[in-house]
């Protein structure tokens, strides 16, 4: 991007300067010069561009129908968050959708990439998910990861390009540099909806969140999501209920209805003894929290291999997360046993409404339906 370009969307406010570590680079609020937004600017003008969102079928048959032609291939979706890594300089970032480093990630991405890899490949871009349960930005975790955090490359970039890497070159990559990866289930046309259909409910048994389908050739990507993902949403996100916008429970309801019907499962008492267990364990945990604590939220714990970038997450923390989120005073901690060598950050995101509403209810106001 030129500098004038560059120049121009800053002062319409349609970029941001940012700094972090020494590295000066500006990110994208808005599309500017055909680069969408969340893309970064890098010195010299060189463009990290932004990943696209990813588009949901509800239903699977009408869904490949409407959405392909041609063959896709089909993999696991990761509950995790998303991260585009690259190598500037003689450092390796992680850059948030939003277009931030983002200082964990780029503090664990040795933990599961030989970053040589940008040795060979200088304009490479690895788009990747980091999930677990040791996130500090997820309050749920994936079914794919049990412990602390792992990292799974699903697309690849250049500079400077539009677009993904074919599947074949990207698949020549990561053997060749043992990159991780989510799991694959083969190459599918929109007319194998019976495959899918059985390889979804496999998934659905294993709690996994669903799959994503990528044409073989192309850049069209859409996702698809089992029934029990969306009841997990439902009981990791239930504390927050007055918190969230009516339509993340809504749409999940939506989406679970359309799966059960589309697959047979309508009715099906361990399902809808799950959902209302969901519901209730997620309001329930709020109820004890604001009897014993006086106020709703949820924890997170996460590692660092390096204390300064454990307080470079702080405070990137404390300058985007405002009031709602508390950093333990003794944050970071040298870690031991197991995880000796690493820095852990403890934290909590407070939920105000949820909090608000049960002091009230708690404390025996009378409220008006």
């Amino acid at each position: 991007m030129d500098q004038n370009t560059l120049n121009n969307a800053v002062e319409a406010g349609r970029a941001s300067a940012q700094e972090y570590a020494g590295l000066h680079y500006h990110r994208l609020l808005e599309a500017v010069d055909g680069h969408p937004r969340g893309s970064v600017v890098l010195p010299g003008g060189r463009v990290l561009p932004g990943y696209p969102s990813i588009a949901r079928i509800q239903s699977l048959e009408a869904g490949l129908h409407r959405q392909f032609v041609a063959p896709f291939r089909a993999e696991e979706k990761i509950d995790g968050f998303n991260v585009r890594i690259l190598r500037e300089g003689d450092a390796v970032y992680a850059f948030s959708r939003g277009g931030f480093v983002c200082p964990f990630a780029t503090d664990r991405v040795p933990d599961f990439v030989d970053t040589t890899i940008f040795e060979a490949e200088p304009d490479l871009i690895l788009c990747a998910e980091i999930a677990g349960p040791d996130t500090p930005y997820l309050e749920g975790s994936s079914a794919q990861v049990e412990r602390d955090v792992e990292l799974f490359v699903f697309d690849m970039m250049r500079r400077d390009r539009p677009g993904f890497l074919p599947h074949a070159e990207r698949e020549a990559l990561e053997r060749a540099h043992r990159l991780p990866h989510a799991q694959r289930h083969g190459r599918f046309s929109p007319q194998d909806v019976d495959a899918l259909r059985e390889l979804v409910l496999k998934l659905d048994a294993r709690s996994v969140e669903g799959l994503v389908l990528k044409e073989e050739d192309g850049d069209r990507r859409a996702k698809y999501v089992t029934g029990r993902s969306c009841i997990n949403d439902i009981r990791v996100c239930g504390n927050q209920l007055l918190d969230l916008p009516p339509e993340y429970f809504t749409h999940r309801l939506m989406r679970l209805a359309i799966f059960l019907t589309e697959h047979a499962r309508t009715g099906d008492p361990e399902i809808e003894r799950e959902l209302g267990r969901a519901f209730l364990e997620g309001v329930g945990d709020a109820v004890q929290s604001g009897r014993e604590t006086g106020h709703v939220g949820h924890p997170y714990r996460c590692r660092f291999r390096a204390r300064a970038n454990a307080e470079r997450f702080i405070q990137h923390m404390r300058a985007t997360g405002g009031r709602h989120v508390r950093i333990d005073p003794a944050s970071p901690q040298p870690e031991t046993g197991e995880h000796a060598g690493y820095w852990r950050v403890d934290l909590e995101r407070r939920f105000d409404r949820m909090t608000g509403t049960l002091a009230s209810a708690l404390r025996g106001d009378s409220q008006f339906d």
